[in-house]
C-alpha cells in the first residue's frame, strides 16, 4: 500500500518531483552564495588574490618577452614547440617527407648557423612549390642536385645535437611556414663558398645572396625575363 503525506495529498507524484527538485537547488544555490561570501574574509583569501596576481605577472612577462624574443629565439621555441607536439625526434622522422628535410639540412648545412640551416630547408621547400618534384623527398633525392645523395653520407645514421636541431627545422619550416621568414628571398639553389661558379646573373642576379658558407640564389624559369 502507498501513502502519500498530507502535505502533498492532491499532488500528482511527477509534480511532487518537481517541487523537491526546485528545493534542493535553491538550497545548493544558497550553500554556494554563503561560501563565497565566507571565502572573501577567510584567512586563505589573501593567498588566492596573491596566486591569482602572481599567475597575471606571470602571464604579462611571458607576452612581454616574446615580444621582445630575437630571431634566432623564436624560431627555436617553434622549434622546440613542434618537436613536442611531434612526440619528440624520434617519432617526428617517422613522417618520411619531415625525415627527408631534415636529413638534407643535417648533411648540407649541419655546421651553419641557424638562419643558414633555415635558407637551405627553405631552398628545397622552394624548389617543392615550383614543381622540381610532387614531394619533398622528391626534390631532395632528385638525381645529384644535394651532393650528399650522390656521395653516401646518407649511408651514415645521423645524430646528436645537429641531428636534433635538423629535426626541428624540418618541422617548424614545413609546419609553420608564415612563422619563419625564407632569409634566402626565394632561392632556388645554393652551393658552397669555396666553389668557384656564379649563375647566369641575367636569370639570378636579383636574389644572389651569401649566408656563412653557403651562395643562395634563384634561377628563374626559361619562361621569366
Amino acid at each position: 500500500m502507498h501513502m502519500t503525506p498530507k502535505f502533498f495529498s492532491g499532488m500528482s507524484k511527477q509534480a511532487v518531483e518537481r517541487l523537491l527538485s526546485k528545493v534542493i537547488l535553491l538550497a545548493l544555490t544558497l550553500l554556494v552564495v554563503v561560501t563565497a561570501v565566507a571565502g572573501q574574509y577567510s584567512p586563505d583569501a589573501k593567498a588566492k588574490n596573491n596566486s591569482l596576481t602572481t599567475f597575471q605577472e606571470w602571464f604579462d612577462n611571458q607576452i612581454h618577452s616574446y615580444e621582445n624574443e630575437t630571431w634566432d629565439q623564436r624560431v627555436r621555441r617553434l622549434m622546440r614547440s613542434n618537436v613536442e607536439s611531434a612526440g619528440g625526434v624520434r617519432q617526428a622522422v617517422v613522417d618520411k617527407q619531415v625525415r627527408c628535410l631534415a636529413e638534407n639540412v643535417y648533411y648540407e648545412s649541419r655546421g651553419e648557423s641557424l638562419v643558414g640551416q633555415i635558407g637551405v630547408a627553405k631552398v628545397t621547400l622552394n624548389r617543392l612549390e615550383e614543381g622540381y618534384a610532387k614531394t619533398v623527398c622528391g626534390v631532395v633525392k632528385q638525381g645529384c642536385q644535394f651532393s650528399w645523395v650522390c656521395e653516401g653520407a646518407h649511408t651514415r645514421q645521423p645524430t646528436g645535437y645537429h641531428w636534433n636541431q635538423a629535426v626541428g627545422v624540418a618541422l617548424v619550416t614545413l609546419n609553420e611556414a608564415d612563422k619563419v621568414e625564407d632569409p634566402t628571398r626565394g632561392a632556388t639553389h645554393f652551393h658552397a663558398t669555396y666553389i668557384d661558379w656564379k649563375p647566369s646573373w641575367k636569370r639570378a642576379k636579383d636574389s644572389v645572396q651569401q649566408i656563412g658558407n653557403h651562395i643562395f640564389y634563384r634561377v628563374k624559369p626559361k619562361e621569366e625575363k
